[in-house]
């Protein structure tokens, strides 16, 4: 065991393991880290998804909602905003990044998400959309209107432009 031979041996083992091990170590402890990013991703975005297809009846004709909503959506003007064409939008960045339509059904006036953009590989507007829907249900039971969640809906993602739309 006194032959330096072996000294050498194993000193070159070290240093080739002090040049590769590292990379490995980086490499390993990367792919892990993105897996888990993108499983942790992945059950936010179904929350999101799921928060953002909630939509709320109303037990009152068109008129009344739109009324009880317009009358949310204007006293805050830097959440929501009354589109053109008679939807309304929640503002993240723009106005419209996600977009809200009163919808008649059987049993009233169902108000749901239509669709709604992501940031940064995710919807941003979820709470706005929760505390608008708990708003207006709170001011349709104030005016005796019965407020129940409806039916829930379903978006598609178009990946070319990271918008939803319903499905």
């Amino acid at each position: 065991m006194d032959s330096p031979l072996f000294f050498i041996v194993v000193i070159i083992a070290v240093i080739v393991l002090a040049i590769f091990l590292p990379r490995w170590v980086r490499r390993s402890s990367g792919s892990a880290g993105d897996r888990e990013s993108r499983r942790i991703s992945a059950s936010r975005l179904d929350e999101a998804l799921h928060e953002l297809g909630t939509t709320i009846v109303l037990r009152a004709p068109e008129a009344v909602t739109r009324e009880i909503v317009d009358s949310i959506v204007l006293q805050q003007p830097r959440k929501f905003t009354v589109l053109p064409d008679g939807g309304y939008g929640i503002r993240f960045v723009e106005p419209d990044d996600t977009v809200m339509r009163l919808i008649a059904a059987e049993d009233g006036t169902r108000l749901q998400v239509e669709g709604f953009r992501e940031y940064l590989g995710a919807p941003k507007t979820t709470q706005f959309w929760a505390e608008l829907r708990s708003r207006v249900a709170a001011a349709a039971t104030a005016r005796s209107i019965v407020a129940d969640a409806g039916q829930d809906v379903r978006h598609r993602r178009d990946a070319t432009t990271g918008s939803w739309t319903l499905h």
